[in-house]
């Protein structure tokens, strides 16, 4: 079973997605920021990881770059996903290392597409 890490702030949003997710035969674990994102990326080791980018503590640009500075999930896939729909923020979070940017409310067809695809490579 393929492990996500469902990295989020709002609790309501977060449970949603985590049983869509789990519905479709994921493996789920949540942070609610991105410094507990990143403790548990390093913990858990997760084949993909989905981060908001706006969060207390550390935000998710912040923890996207400190994943990818560790060699233990450097390579490990991340899809943002926020609420920021303008250009510049999908350029930031790729720039930070980020794979793809999915702006809310996910579209779950488009994302669990993206995501299949991701654990395919």
């Amino acid at each position: 079973m393929p492990k996500v890490l469902y990295v989020e702030d709002h609790p309501a949003q977060r449970d949603i997605l985590a049983q869509m997710l789990e519905l479709n035969g994921f493996e789920v674990a949540v942070a609610s920021d991105g410094l507990e994102g990143v403790e548990k990326a390093q913990s858990w080791l997760p084949d993909l990881i989905l981060m908001d980018l706006r969060m207390p503590k550390m935000d998710g640009f912040e923890a996207i770059k400190v994943i990818r500075s560790d060699s233990t999930t450097q390579s490990i896939p991340i899809i943002a996903i926020s609420a920021w729909a303008s250009a510049k923020h999908k350029e930031r979070a790729l720039a930070a290392g980020a794979n793809e940017h999915f702006t809310k409310p996910v579209d779950l067809n488009r994302l669990l597409t993206t995501i299949s695809r991701y654990l395919k490579e």
